[in-house]
C-alpha cells in the first residue's frame, strides 16, 4: 500500500484551468506512466526498488532486520494507454508488488495483487474501470507517508490491524462482524465523472462473485473530491460485507465514512483526515481515527510528520465488559533526494497503546500474555528505518 496516486493524480484526474505552482508530490510520480504525461499511446514499463534496514522494538524485544518496501513499495507493472479517437482512450494496468530483500512475492496468492484492471476513459465523459483497483475510500496521498505498508502510522492505525488471541484482524477489537475496505479491491467496477469546477465523484460497486451470498455486493461506494491545484477536499461512504456470515447472523455490513483534506503548495504540504468504522452488528463498537500531517520541502531535502488518533466507543473486554480501547500514533521522517527517481530515507515512529488496545506497526506482533495466545496490552511498538529506492 502506497503511492500509486498523490496530489499529481488528483491533478491530472480532476483537472484544473488555474495556473498554480506544481504540487510537492508531483515530484515524486515522474517515473508513474499512467499520471507523468509522457505516455500518449502503447505500454511502458515502470516500478520501484525500495530497501532498508529497520529496527523494531515492542515488549522488551527487539529485531534488526533488512526491509523493502520503507517508502515505496517494491514494485514493478504495465501501463497501457491507446487513442481510440474521438477523445475516447483505452487504458489497462497490471502490477505486482514483491520484497526486494529476498525477491519474493508481497502476496503469494495474487501475482498482480496491486492493480489489475482494464477500461476507457473520456475527458468529456469520464473513466469506467473493471477489475482489481484502487477503491473509493479517502485516496492514500493524504497520509504524508503514502499509505505504506512499513514506516505508516496512519495504515496501521486507520486500517487497524489488530492482534488477538485467534490471530490478525482488521478493527477486530469492535466485534465478530468488523472488517475494512481493502486499499486495492477485487472485481471492483468504478466509474469516475469529468470535473466540474474542480469537483467530480467516483462510483464504485465490487461483487462477492460467490454464488447464492446475500447481499450480492462484497462492497460499494463513492468519493466526492473537489480540487483546485493547491487544494483537495474529499469525502467518502463505503459500505463493505464480511466474506462469511458470523456466529450464525450471515454478511455483516460495515458502514465506513471518511472525510480528508490536503492543502499542497509545492513549499509545504498540511494534511488531515478522520475516518469512521461502524460493523451493523449488535454489540459492536465503532472506532473513529483522526489524521494530521505535513511534508516540509527545502531543496533536495524534505521533512515529514504525521500523528494519527484512534479512538472507539462500545468496545468490550474479553469478559464482555466497557473498556477503554485506543492508541496514539506518530511517524517522523527525512528524505534526501538525488534525482526525480533516486533518493534516500529516515524514518522513525511508535504507536502507544492504551486500555486493551492492541494494534501492531511495521508488522512486528505484539508480546503476548504467559501461557496465553492474548497479546499483551498497553504495549509501546517503535519503529525506526534508513533506506533507499530507485523508481524506474
Amino acid at each position: 500500500m502506497k503511492k500509486r496516486i498523490a496530489m499529481s493524480a488528483a491533478l491530472l484526474t480532476l483537472g484544473t484551468g488555474s495556473a498554480h505552482a506544481e504540487p510537492y508530490q508531483a515530484t515524486l510520480l515522474s517515473a508513474v506512466p499512467e499520471f507523468n504525461g509522457a505516455l500518449t499511446g502503447g505500454v511502458a514499463l515502470y516500478g520501484s526498488v525500495d530497501m532498508g534496514i529497520n529496527y523494531q522494538s515492542v515488549g522488551g524485544k527487539s529485531l534488526w532486520q533488512t526491509q523493502s518496501g520503507g517508502e515505496w513499495t517494491s514494485k514493478f507493472g504495465m501501463f497501457g494507454r491507446e487513442d481510440l479517437g474521438g477523445g475516447w482512450r483505452a487504458e489497462f494496468n497490471l502490477e505486482s508488488g514483491f520484497l526486494a530483500n529476498n525477491g519474493t512475492m508481497q502476496d503469494s496468492t495474487s501475482f498482480f495483487n496491486r492493480q489489475s484492471w482494464v477500461g476507457l476513459a473520456s475527458n468529456t465523459y469520464g473513466r469506467l474501470r473493471f477489475g482489481k483497483q484502487i477503491g473509493t475510500g479517502l485516496p492514500l496521498f493524504v497520509d504524508v507517508f503514502g499509505t505504506v505498508g512499513t514506516n505508516s502510522v496512519y495504515t496501521w492505525l486507520g486500517t487497524a490491524v489488530v492482534q488477538t488471541p485467534k490471530g490478525y484482524g482488521y478493527n477486530s477489537d469492535l466485534g465478530p462482524g468488523a472488517t475494512q475496505l481493502a486499499a486495492r479491491v477485487n472485481n471492483a467496477i468504478t466509474y469516475l465523472s469529468p470535473s466540474f469546477a474542480g469537483l467530480s465523484t467516483e462510483l464504485m460497486y465490487a461483487p462477492s462473485n460467490v454464488a447464492g451470498q446475500a447481499p450480492a455486493a462484497a462492497a460499494q461506494g463513492a468519493l466526492l473530491q473537489w480540487y483546485n491545484g493547491t487544494a483537495y477536499i474529499s469525502g467518502s461512504y463505503n459500505q463493505v460485507w464480511a466474506p462469511s456470515g458470523v456466529n450464525g447472523t450471515g454478511s455483516v455490513r460495515n458502514d465506513l465514512y471518511g472525510l480528508g483534506a490536503v492543502y499542497d503548495t509545492g513549499k509545504v504540504v498540511l494534511s488531515g483526515a478522520f475516518n469512521q468504522y461502524a460493523p451493523k452488528l449488535a454489540g459492536d463498537g465503532i472506532a473513529r481515527v483522526y489524521t494530521l500531517g505535513t511534508i516540509l520541502p527545502v531543496g533536495r531535502h524534505a521533512f515529514r510528520a504525521s500523528v494519527v488518533y484512534r479512538d472507539t466507543s462500545g468496545v468490550r473486554d474479553a469478559a464482555e465488559n466497557p473498556a477503554k480501547d485506543s492508541a496514539l500514533g506518530v511517524m517522523l521522517g527525512y528524505d534526501y533526494t538525488l534525482s526525480k527517481r533516486t533518493g534516500l530515507y529516515a524514518r522513525a515512529g511508535f504507536i502507544r497503546n492504551y486500555g486493551i488496545s492492541t494494534v501492531l506497526l511495521n508488522n512486528n506482533p505484539l508480546p503476548t500474555q504467559p501461557g496465553s495466545t492474548a497479546p499483551q496490552t498497553g504495549t509501546t511498538p517503535v519503529t525506526a528505518s534508513v533506506g533507499m529506492y530507485h523508481n524506474f
